[in-house]
């Protein structure tokens, strides 16, 4: 089971900013096309198991080209295009600019807030001559609560908004204007100050990066990790694994490589740490390849084929976009001395059976997983962790980061640190740029079936931590600190 993130857009000029452009009509144009993609390489269209996905697309898209109409600028396009993906609720349907798009300009009025551990949206960066405090909570502008202000404003462009992690990562935006014209920017909101009310008209000012990027980290504290293992003073086997991307040649690859022949050289003194840690904070997926290896390296290929064996499997949608992006995988995969054999393979025994699939007019064919070509002797078990083995994620932790939590908490690992993101059923990226050079989309091309987590399901932790994900030390001291005897004895039953 391999997810991967889309390949990079394939090649095209840099559009020409200075040159007058009909918004609208650019607006319609891609809209257009983003559409026939969902319709031609997406497998909701054609998934009996959903068969809503039609009705919804057509009210979104119905949305997007009512939209299109009243764009004049490149803000609204941004938007209107935004608001589309939002619809579907899922983080594999993507849209992005590219290289030489304009860039969206922002204001601020002189603070912005966050989430608290209570969920409260409260003040956590401001100018140091913001009209409230540090710790002011919102309860309300122009006469809209905060909450449902923050959906309206925020939310409805964001998707998953049910999501804990997607409201808190997105909070921060609520008091940024990139000049979204089909939203209402506040004017005055009501503040809790220490106990007392505060009543305050915005005014709004220019917010230029770094200072942008800045100021919404800090609402968000999300940690920028390093890859890398360490052990620390008391034996505790640290993993940090900022990414799972599939690029054999990326740095991803040359950090998580000899992370995991580390691994296996180093098993027995694994087993006789105190804890083990996997560090997944800022993970937004990649390869699942990644965390299968490390899993029978640390578990045994037999816990790790019993936890497979539950029956699940995927169905494609047979198009000759996604036969070309599979095929593509092959082609830059091939090229790599790095690459991992079982991930080629897959790519080879997926691209042929799905080009053979779309040329008979299939719509769905079910993916080639190599089930049919695992040895017939089954491996033999290993002891594997006595002590406790820890899933630390946050809210960026998606796609292959959870697979990777799902097989790991099966063997027994416990996930601690933050509630995740989650994922629909619609997985595998593939896309390519929009007509109008301006961006370039993302379309999910196969579909899970018998997963055991739902769909947009979140992994929530057995340890909840409510301090600043940032501080590493004060999670080292936390993680110390848990309860011992949780792991899981072997064999698995």
């Amino acid at each position: 089971m391999i997810l991967l993130l889309a390949l990079a857009a394939q090649a095209v000029a840099p559009p020409d900013v200075a040159r007058p452009r009909d918004w609208a009509a650019t607006t319609r144009a891609d809209a257009e096309a983003f559409h026939a993609r969902i319709l031609a390489d997406h497998p909701g269209p054609v998934n009996r198991a959903d068969p809503g996905f039609r009705a919804r697309e057509a009210k979104a898209y119905a949305t997007l080209l009512a939209r299109a109409a009243k764009v004049r600028d490149f803000a609204g396009y941004h938007w209107a295009m935004r608001g589309y993906v939002a619809s579907f609720d899922d983080g594999h349907v993507q849209f992005g600019t590219l290289k030489g798009s304009p860039l969206l300009t922002a204001r601020w009025p002189g603070f912005l807030t966050g989430l608290d551990p209570r969920g409260k949206q409260v003040v956590m960066t401001r100018a140091d001559d913001a009209p409230v405090p540090l710790g002011a909570e919102l309860v309300a502008c122009d006469g809209l609560a905060a909450d449902p202000l923050l959906a309206r404003n925020v939310g409805a462009f964001a998707g998953r908004w049910t999501m804990l992690a997607t409201r808190r990562s997105r909070a921060g935006r609520l008091f940024v204007d990139t000049g979204n014209p089909f939203i209402t920017r506040p004017a005055t909101c009501r503040f809790t100050v220490q106990g007392k009310p505060q009543t305050v008209t915005l005014t709004w000012g220019p917010l230029a990066d770094p200072e942008w990027t800045q100021r919404l980290a800090d609402t968000t504290r999300a940690a920028p990790i390093q890859t890398g293992a360490r052990v620390l003073a008391d034996g505790t086997r640290w993993f940090s694994i900022a990414s799972f991307d599939s690029n054999p040649e990326g740095p991803v690859a040359k950090a998580l490589n000899p992370m995991i022949a580390g691994m296996r050289a180093d098993r027995a003194a694994l087993l006789a740490a105190p804890r083990i840690v996997f560090d997944l904070r800022g993970n937004g997926g990649g390869s699942s390849q990644w965390s299968h290896d490390m899993a029978t390296i640390l578990w045994g290929e037999a816990a790790v084929a019993k936890v497979d064996a539950v029956p699940t499997y995927v169905e494609w949608r047979a198009s000759a976009n996604n036969v070309a992006t599979m095929r593509g995988y092959v082609t830059q995969w091939e090229a790599s001395k790095d690459v991992s054999p079982d991930a080629l393979a897959w790519a080879r025994r997926n691209a042929d059976g799905l080009a053979a699939a779309q040329a008979k007019g299939q719509a769905l064919w079910r993916g080639d997983d190599g089930s049919d070509d695992a040895p017939k002797t089954a491996p033999a078990p290993v002891t594997g962790p006595t002590r406790p083995v820890y899933v630390l994620t946050d809210g960026s932790c998606a796609s292959a980061c959870l697979d990777a939590v799902d097989l790991w908490t099966a063997l027994g690992a416990i996930p601690i640190g933050q509630e995740t993101s989650g994922d629909t059923l619609y997985m595998e990226v593939g896309g390519g740029p929009l007509p109008s050079g301006l961006a370039s989309v993302g379309v999910p091309m196969k579909v899970y079936r018998g997963r055991a987590r739902g769909s947009n399901q979140p992994v929530r932790p057995r340890h909840p931590y409510t301090g600043d994900m940032r501080d590493t030390a004060a999670l080292e001291r936390w993680v110390a600190a848990l309860p011992e005897g949780e792991a899981r004895r072997w064999p698995i039953d």
